[in-house]
């Protein structure tokens, strides 16, 4: 990576991959605007120069990426197809999650930093104050709970950065995003979000090239990962003082109501409601992000797999709830329909899960279309979903 004078950078360009404070710390991911706070943090401690191997992006194309065209934006700048009430509707749908689009990558950008700072400090055993996470576990429950673009938000975003912390990121809003299913209270939300962000923390003890590792783990490798829920809740309530009631989530978070999990081999009446729910949240995020050994997997695919192979690991009904509420065909999800046009999943049919409503965005030869235009499965009975596919493809 090339290094880059802080003299050169300023506020609102982009570059085209991560900048980094050094080779494991992103200080902005890629495409992501560097703010005047993001410059004044760098003045604040000192730094004089990011790297990064990505170019920076010239103003036509920062102005082209943000009228959006590219992967996460969803453009409502063109003609309808069919100018009628419902697509009306599906564009304002698009529309309102263009505008909680900006709140969310700012919401998760703090999330990401400061799990970052604090899980690299407890790994040198420096740790930090329960009030800073406190204050981010807040802004995710009231934005998720306000938001019901969270799932298209959560499924079309990307972060590049160490996979430990955008994983709890991810499992976090997806927490937050059950609990919320579940209709709990702010004040429950709150504390499902803080005891989600630290959940992992145990991982910090693992070394690199075990958590990292490509190929098949030792015995030895696995006993040293299935450490972390113990070394975990120690950390959380010897150092950090949290309450037990927060951080059991990290000592029960790989248990399994039918008694197979770890570190404890518990039974369903023995783990925490929060456990159960972020147990839900934290496989299925991991299952969607791709990990050194194995590429993500398609969210359709990774609810089939929750229903099937790992049912009895989980609480039936949050489960079910789960489900119901994303869909098998999550909204966001991207997807190739039987007349070989891809589109993305924008509205789900909670009575036919595998019939949502979905946004074409190309045609059967792949040429992405030039007007907004709307396929209702409910209505459209000559056409189903013939795949999934990555929300890169459809775009």
């Amino acid at each position: 990576m090339r290094k880059i004078s802080i003299r050169d950078l300023e506020a609102g360009s982009k570059f085209t991959k991560s900048l980094y404070l050094d080779k494991d710390t992103v200080f902005v991911g890629a495409d992501q605007p560097i703010t005047q706070q993001d410059l004044d943090r760098l003045v604040q401690f000192g730094i004089t120069f990011i790297l990064t191997d990505g170019e920076k992006v010239n103003a036509d194309q920062n102005d082209k990426s943000s009228n959006s065209s590219g992967p996460g934006y969803f453009d409502t700048n063109l003609p309808f197809y069919q100018d009628d009430e419902n697509s009306t509707r599906y564009k304002y749908l698009l529309e309102k999650t263009n505008t909680s689009k900006v709140e969310f990558n700012a919401v998760f950008k703090d999330c990401f930093d400061l799990v970052q700072k604090t899980y690299k400090s407890a790994s040198e055993g420096r740790y930090t104050e329960i009030r800073e996470f406190r204050e981010i576990a807040e802004r995710i429950a009231d934005h998720t709970k306000t938001n019901a673009q969270i799932p298209i938000l959560l499924l079309s975003h990307s972060h590049s950065g160490y996979y430990l912390y955008t994983h709890i990121c991810y499992a976090t809003f997806f927490s937050v995003m059950l609990g919320n299913f579940l209709e709990f209270s702010r004040p429950k939300l709150i504390d499902l979000a803080l005891a989600s962000l630290f959940a992992d923390i145990g991982m910090v003890t693992v070394p690199e090239e075990v958590s990292e590792k490509k190929g098949n783990l030792t015995e030895l490798d696995l006993k040293t990962i299935k450490r972390h829920p113990v070394t975990g809740y120690q950390i959380l309530t010897q150092r950090l003082k949290l309450k037990n009631s927060l951080a059991i989530v990290a000592l029960q978070h790989h248990e399994a109501v039918d008694g197979s999990g770890y570190p404890q081999r518990i039974l369903a009446n023995q783990i925490e409601e929060l456990t159960k729910v972020f147990m839900i949240a934290d496989q299925f995020a991991a299952m969607i992000h791709p990990r050194p050994y194995r590429a993500a997997i398609l969210p359709y695919e990774a609810m089939k797999i929750m229903i099937s192979e790992n049912v009895n690991r989980f609480d039936l009904k949050m489960v079910r709830l789960f489900l119901n509420k994303l869909s098998m065909f999550p909204v966001g999800s991207g997807v190739v329909l039987s007349d070989l046009r891809m589109g993305m999943v924008i509205e789900s049919n909670k009575d036919k899960p595998l019939r949502p409503v979905v946004r074409v965005t190309k045609d059967a030869d792949g040429k992405r279309l030039k007007h907004l235009e709307f396929v209702d499965l409910m209505k459209d009975l000559n056409l189903y979903i013939q795949q999934a596919i990555p929300f890169s493809q459809i775009y």
